[in-house]
């Protein structure tokens, strides 16, 4: 060797810049599909809280409704909240100063009394989001419950609850479980 001349070792272990770009990319779109997934079984979950929620209510006013029958019809059909034994963790108050008085409301829904219909509506922030459902206590009809929708993904999510008896198009659609 020659005094001055360096040696060099080229070095073969290691990736190429193009090889680490590709597993970026691949991992980019699994992530993708992953959270995609995660945020539909996120809503399934909400989606449940408030079918739990609607269903603790409906069962109140039903033992309400028996337990008062000396009132008149629409004061059995329609109490109060506040005369029901119901509590919720995590309750705020509801956004419809009208119905206030009966309204009970949980992180993700709006749970109103009206006569002989529970409606139970999905809420972000203070904005109702697509899709609501009816439930109905047993003097008014129990199996006529209904998941009403006003976008195409609520209308997705009432189909894959189960509610698979859908009329409507645009952007509204009632679904029933048949």
């Amino acid at each position: 060797m020659l005094k001055g001349e360096f040696m060099y070792k080229k070095l073969t272990a290691g990736f190429t810049l193009t090889e680490l770009m590709a597993v970026v990319i691949i991992i980019a779109i699994l992530a993708g599909i992953g959270f995609g997934s995660y945020k539909k079984s996120v809503e399934r979950s909400h989606f449940t809280e408030g079918l739990v929620a609607g269903n603790t209510v409906v069962e109140a006013v039903s033992r309400y409704y028996y337990d008062n029958m000396d009132l008149t019809s629409s004061q059995r059909r329609r109490p109060k909240a506040d005369y029901l034994d119901v509590g919720f963790s995590n309750t705020k108050s509801c956004t419809a100063s009208s119905e206030k008085d009966y309204c009970l409301k949980t992180r993700y829904f709006e749970v109103v009394i009206k006569d002989g219909v529970i409606e139970v509506n999905r809420v972000q922030g203070n904005k109702r989001k697509d899709y609501y459902f009816n439930l109905y206590p047993e003097f008014a009809g129990r199996g006529l419950d209904q998941c009403n929708s006003v976008s195409e993904s609520g209308y997705d999510l009432c189909k894959s609850m189960g509610y698979t008896s859908c009329s409507g198009a645009g952007s509204s659609y009632s679904c029933r479980k048949s």
